[in-house]
């Protein structure tokens, strides 16, 4: 799952303590931007992030049925659409780390 927290860092382009942006790919730092200056640093989490991929979707059904059993009305109203949004969250993943490769941006 992707997300994006926001995080008080000292910023190593304006050299201030500012907020940032800390964008997530799964368990993995792929992006951090400066709010102040707009400096991005990009992090190539490549070869770390699909073995841990591949673990997840390995251990997803495990996961899920500790869900159902743990709260299992709750699971049966939000599991539809988690079936539907979850293959977008995980190409936008995917797609944050091979963005995470480019030297460009």
């Amino acid at each position: 799952m992707m997300a994006v927290q926001e995080s008080f860092l000292r910023c190593t382009v304006c050299e201030r303590d500012a907020e940032h942006e800390v964008v997530y790919a799964g368990r993995f730092v792929t992006q951090i931007v400066c709010v102040h200056c707009g400096a991005v640093t990009r992090l190539d989490v490549s070869e770390a992030y699909l073995p841990d991929l591949a673990d997840r979707i390995q251990t997803k059904p495990r996961r899920m049925a500790g869900v159902f059993r743990d709260d299992p009305a709750a699971s049966v109203t939000s599991f539809p659409g988690r079936v539907f949004s979850k293959p977008l969250r995980m190409l936008r993943e995917v797609r944050d780390v091979r963005r995470s490769r480019r030297r460009d941006g």
